[in-house]
């Protein structure tokens, strides 16, 4: 939620002489042009493919720019070039162990750009079209479906699956039409595939530096910078004094390899997916965060110098050391949801936060100590192991866990029934109704904490405390040194003493900053004798004051002090802070942020509560960790962030806000933890017509009709969490069907460990009318299947299927909004044939039908029929019957005059025509305008008047004759003597 002609290619892919090293190397062999290349159009690009050993060349030579590329070698051009290796298992019944392009298949297929087809094979011979590549393209590099292709007078007409990826790389530019247009049938060739793969590696974030082979990379000196994202694929290497703005995988290939990393710098994420026993070296480093997920073993990755990495995350078992520290070392690490049951973790060095997030594992403390350890609310059977030489300052413990071996901790908060701790405990704080196992005794009760929380209304306290500056004199009480629990807001004494009789004159109370007296710190002081508390008002965190330490000594005030012993504590100035946005990025003022503990963790004990000011930015003082920020205030969904807190660095996290739905709206929000990346969206449903639509980012982000938006995603979230909405505006009749994909499958993750929740919010109500999380799994599928939905005169009736899948789910098939959208266009070509007005002339017989549309095009095959004929009544008030002038005929789409107008105004009729083609059905108004006889009778002679006057050398007799019968017509004379007339001058007219 924060913040695309056969050759053997065998030969050339397997053969090891002609294989050469990848890009990076210190200095890359170089290859003679190819003897078919010299005067080729893509010559460049294919030398410089062939000096990086991304392709190789025949055994004569050549390189055969023009012959074919097949599906197989296509996905081995892609792998080596971009560095892939993660292998997915696959079973096609045309793709066996034995052929060369097994590895490159199976690797594709983890990456997801290119999969196999419904009948369970992947067809590795087959040629690759150039809408094809398209596609495959479009998919690896995450591109937007676009509209683009309907500017090519060749692919307006391409099928579903294709047109929006040929409109995407038209827009990226990775592919481009020419005077023969886009030739989307024509087969891919191997000069055309390097091209577009290599603008494709230039292109967007994908990696641009990859080593699949063993040596030292980087400068010698300084710091080279490298951009978008680093493949360290290879056992024995090192990488050193570069700055990486994108992210450093380190791949599987490594294996149970070594690897060292000196003087480095990666801006985005350390993805570890290879690395042995022995270890990943991290020497005078700096990362931000890390990731740990090896498929299979333990990885040991060892912190040296001045290294600093802020933030790891292990998916799987590692081990994590610090040697010499001079800096931070490992400074927050969050036991993930999805490490594996039964994994180990170890640990040596010291530990400003641990998180467990995790269930069935073992935090194993060989040496050094750990500032802050949470058991995250949910987790079962955890258990930490500490020696002799570890201790824990602070342990929060929020679900049944086991803590065994010896060394020391100095507090541990107990919000959780079933804990046991084996090592000696100083200072131990129970909530109410808890009991746990402490050092072989069980303590705690049923009625009432051991410790009061702060906000309890019971609270008593006395007069303020004044804090004092730290001063030289030396103290006139000999007294011992003791722990005190200190946090940003209170600090609490031992409970191993009797402190009866206590108060604020017993203490003196300083405070430093960084070591510098700084008793500014602490307002409002205050002291609660019966719960042993000293409260202060929580501080700020400034920018400048941002990773120092806060000291606090309480010592006795004087020689006849109660209070005997000094006790000293500190905690350092850390925190979040961000902007809650809603989806259009406008700001929310006043919206309430709830903390917890752990990532994803939307249950259990609240640490901190803060609002949002008027510009919707928000300050949370809280100590380095991971934590869930719960997003709340009426009007608006209740919606989680994940919020990093670290020890030197203020890092903004912000959040989006949901708003409630409207009355009628139905919104389905998708969420999920920071890995996979890419969680996408997609709803199939019905279109007004009887046809589907298909919403998801990258196909269609919306379906509109008639200008209505009837289903609508809201955005792509493309870096963890979400969320990704869908809101359902107008409900039509049929069934909906709800899925989700993971699009990004290079990132480490799997849909299974997604930990993704689908809730289904109905009207303006805040709490979900379904709720889905995905079940855990191991296995690659690519596809959860959630739920159908089948609305039937607006009532809702949900099909529950929750099933991961390696095959997309099928919609029922029948035709798309493109089909809709053609016949649409279709029926109002037709629409468009109809007159707005009709006059109709003189020259209308009684009876005669009266064809609406003239150039009727039959290949439309639309059906219309006049539904309704009404009149609209004159200026004069004249009151008529329709039926009495005009009707339906035979022909569906035709009318007949019954009756000429005798009245003396003319009359206007509205004939509503229907219009149908399948599904669609529309309605269109023709105003029929019927003159007056006598109107009829003046335009006939007027006519007759001017072929007399063009035509005075001819016999116009009748002409004449005619005229003047119309003249001589008396104003009384009755209808059937003006039709008599009228007749006579059609008739003469006729002749001519």
């Amino acid at each position: 939620m924060f913040k695309q002609t056969k050759h053997n290619w065998a030969a050339l892919v397997l053969s090891a002489a002609l294989v050469l090293p990848l890009a990076g190397i210190a200095h890359p062999i170089t290859v003679h042009a190819a003897s078919d290349t010299q005067h080729h159009w893509a010559r460049q690009v294919l030398s410089e493919w062939q000096n990086k050993g991304f392709i190789g060349g025949f055994a004569d030579g050549s390189l055969k720019p023009d012959q074919s590329v097949t599906r197989s070698q296509l996905a081995a051009l892609i792998n080596k070039a971009y560095g892939f290796t993660r292998i997915a298992p696959i079973q096609y019944k045309d793709v066996q162990t034995s052929d060369w392009y097994y590895n490159d298949v199976a690797i594709a297929s983890a990456q997801g750009y290119m999969e196999g087809y419904k009948d369970s094979t992947f067809q590795p011979d087959r040629q690759v079209s150039r809408q094809e590549l398209a596609v495959i393209l479009t998919t690896l590099k995450k591109l937007k479906s676009s509209s683009s292709a309907n500017t090519m007078f060749d692919t307006q007409n391409s099928p579903q699956w294709s047109k929006g990826s040929i409109g995407a790389v038209l827009d990226s530019g990775l592919m481009k039409g020419d005077e023969k247009g886009f030739r989307p049938r024509d087969i891919t060739t191997r000069a055309e595939a390097v091209t577009v793969l290599d603008r494709s590696m230039q292109a967007g974030s994908t990696a641009s530096t990859v080593y699949n082979s063993a040596g030292v990379y980087g400068a010698e000196s300084g710091s080279q910078p490298l951009k978008g994202n680093v493949y360290l694929n290879a056992a024995g290497s090192t990488l050193r004094n570069v700055t990486i703005d994108g992210d450093l995988i380190l791949g599987a290939g490594i294996g149970e390899g070594d690897i060292l990393l000196q003087h480095i710098t990666v801006k985005g994420t350390t993805i570890v997916n290879g690395g042995g026993s022995h270890s990943i070296h991290i020497k005078d480093s700096t990362l931000s965060t890390m990731i740990v997920n090896k498929a299979n073993g333990t990885v040991r990755i060892v912190s040296s110098g001045s290294t600093s990495i802020q933030q790891s995350t292990l998916q799987s078992g590692a081990i994590l050391e610090e040697q010499t520290p001079t800096a931070a070392g490992f400074q927050n690490v969050t036991l993930a949801s999805q490490l594996p049951t039964s994994s180990t973790v170890s640990l040596k060095g010291n530990y400003d936060a641990i998180d467990v997030n995790s269930s069935g594992a073992t935090l194993q403390m060989d040496s050094g100590s750990i500032d802050q350890l949470a058991v995250t609310t949910g987790t079962t059977n955890n258990r930490i192991a500490l020696t002799s030489s570890s201790s824990i300052n602070v342990l929060t413990v929020n679900a049944p866990t086991t803590v065994n071996g010896s060394g020391i901790i100095n507090r541990a908060i107990i919000q959780s029934s079933g804990v046991t701790i084996t090592p000696k405990v100083t200072q131990k704080t129970l909530s109410s109704g808890i009991t746990a196992t402490i050092e072989g005794y069980i303590v705690g009760s049923s009625q009432a904490e051991t410790t009061v929380k702060k906000n309890d209304p019971t609270y008593t306290y006395t007069q303020p405390i004044t804090s004092q500056p730290v001063t030289n004199q030396p103290d006139t009480v000999q007294a011992a040194t003791y722990q005190l629990g200190v946090s940003n807001g209170q600090a609490i004494l031992p409970d191993n003493v009797n402190y009866a009789g206590l108060n604020e004159s017993d203490m003196k109370i300083t405070v430093t900053l960084d070591g510098q007296p700084a008793p500014y710190l602490l307002q409002s002081l205050r002291f609660n004798a019966g719960q042993r508390m000293i409260e202060f008002t929580p501080l700020i965190t400034k920018l400048s004051n941002y990773g120092k330490t806060v000291q606090i000594i309480v010592e006795p005030s004087g020689a006849t002090s109660l209070l005997k012993d000094r006790y000293t504590g500190s905690f350092r100035l850390t925190g979040a802070y961000g902007q809650i946005t809603d989806q259009a990025g406008n700001p929310i003022p006043n919206m309430q942020i709830s903390f917890r503990q752990g990532t994803d963790v939307k249950t259990g004990p609240i640490m901190l509560t803060t609002d949002t000011d008027g510009n919707g930015f928000y300050y949370a003082d809280l100590p380095p960790g991971a934590y869930t920020g719960e997003l709340q205030q009426d009007g608006y969904l209740i919606t989680y962030m994940n919020t990093p807190v670290l020890t030197s660095e203020y890092v903004q996290t912000d959040g989006i806000a949901l708003a409630t739905a409207e009355q009628d709206q139905i919104r389905i929000v998708l969420s999920w933890s920071s890995l996979p990346q890419d969680l996408d969206a997609h709803l199939y449903g019905p279109t007004a017509n009887g046809f589907r639509f298909h919403i998801s980012p990258y196909d269609q982000a919306r379906y509109s009709y008639r200008g209505d938006v009837y289903a609508s995603i809201n955005t792509d979230e493309m870096d963890g969490y979400g969320p990704e909405v869908i809101t359902i505006n107008k409900r039509l009749d049929g069934k909906y069907m709800y899925y989700v994909k993971n699009f990004d499958r290079t990132s480490p993750g799997t849909l299974g460990t997604s930990s993704a929740n689908v809730q289904v919010y109905i009207g303006k109500a805040t709490a979900p009318a379904k709720s889905y999380t995905i079940t855990p799994t191991s296995g690659n599928a690519q596809f959860w299947r959630v739920f159908d939905m089948v609305v039937e005169n607006g009532n809702l009736q949900f099909l529950d299927y929750n099933s991961v899948s390696t095959m997309e789910p099928q919609y029922d098939t029948f035709g798309t909004i493109d089909d809709e959208n053609e016949l649409e266009q279709r029926l109002q070509a037709q629409a468009d044939r109809l007159p707005a007005n009709l006059s109709l002339p003189y020259t209308t017989d009684v009876n005669e039908t009266i064809q609406l549309i003239t150039d009727h095009n039959s290949d439309l095959s639309v059906t219309q029929a006049v539904n309704t004929i009404s009149l609209i009544p004159s200026s004069l008030g004249m009151t008529v019957t329709a039926d009495a002038y005009l009707k339906a005929s035979a022909q569906a789409d035709n009318i007949v005059l019954l009756h000429y107008n005798d009245s003396n105004v003319p009359l206007t009729f509205k004939v509503s025509v229907n219009l149908g083609l399948g599904n669609l059905k529309e309605s269109h108004d023709v105003l029929i305008h019927v003159p007056t006889l006598d109107q009829w009778l003046s335009d006939a002679a007027l006519a007759a008047q001017q072929l007399i006057s063009a035509n005075s050398n001819a016999d116009t007799s009748a002409l004449q004759t005619a005229v003047a019968q119309q003249q001589a017509v008396p104003s009384n004379a009755t209808t059937n003597d003006k039709i008599a007339v009228l007749e006579q001058l059609k008739t003469a007219l006729a002749s001519w």
